[in-house]
């Protein structure tokens, strides 16, 4: 769906950091924070429906999240991502609005077969919608999203010495390759920088909104000040 209002991005992303510290904050387990931080998702969702933007990216998880943490919050949220996923490929909002889910990541490689399973059952029920898409981050890395770009097309170079290596090529490789550019990045919880290289060829250009909330305590009306923000720059590209 054609975003027509040139002052809205097409393209979130958003970094939600601050469940743990949340949860600690509330007395809780630390891994209840990301059981309070997904009930919002469904609430974003429908405003990017309202305001016709195409694209929402959502980092679930990075490789490191999911190795270092233990293990019994690990498994508290290999049971949301199961659970939502399964919620997902049976949303009515999804399939009237025509929402296409995407999920990026090693998930595939490092989850259990049933959890995997309505993530892949949701991927299955959406693939023919592009109205909106709902872009997870799961079990990624962004740094090592960009080494094995280099790696495939040095494979691509090594079979063609001649093969003209640019930009083109390089998002081709990408596992991003058909989303569109990040035109805003928000990161909750306080600490304005990015994380292990997120999607950083898609985010070279984008504008940059951090939040001083944890990602629980981020309502729908602070994302609606955060694109309102946006829609308040100026962007020169260069100029």
């Amino acid at each position: 769906m054609e975003n027509k209002n040139k002052n809205l991005p097409i393209h979130i992303a958003i970094i939600p950091d601050g469940n743990r510290r949340w949860a600690r904050e509330h007395k809780l387990d630390a891994w209840l924070g990301h059981r309070e931080g997904i009930k919002s998702l469904d609430e974003l969702a429908d405003i990017i429906v309202e305001l016709g933007i195409p694209h929402l990216s959502f980092w679930g998880s990075s490789e490191d999240n999911l190795k270092k943490r233990p293990a019994e919050e690990v498994k508290f949220l290999l049971g949301i991502f199961k659970k939502k996923f399964s919620e997902l490929s049976e949303n009515e909002k999804i399939h009237k609005n025509k929402i296409k889910i995407n999920i990026f990541g090693k998930w595939r490689e490092q989850f259990p077969e049933d959890v995997k399973e309505p993530m892949e059952r949701a991927i299955e029920a959406t693939k023919n919608y592009h109205n909106f898409f709902l872009n997870f981050f799961i079990a990624y890395s962004g740094t090592g999203e960009m080494i094995n770009a280099v790696k495939s097309i040095a494979e691509k170079v090594k079979d063609s010495p001649k093969f003209e290596i640019n930009k083109e090529l390089l998002k081709s490789c990408l596992l991003t390759c058909d989303l569109p550019s990040v035109d805003l990045v928000i990161r909750t919880g306080g600490e304005p920088h990015l994380s292990d290289g997120f999607m950083m060829w898609e985010t070279a250009d984008a504008q940059l909104y951090f939040s001083d909330k944890l990602w629980p305590d981020f309502t729908p009306n602070d994302f609606r000040a955060a694109i309102e923000d946006y829609g308040e720059r100026g962007r020169r590209y260069g100029e």
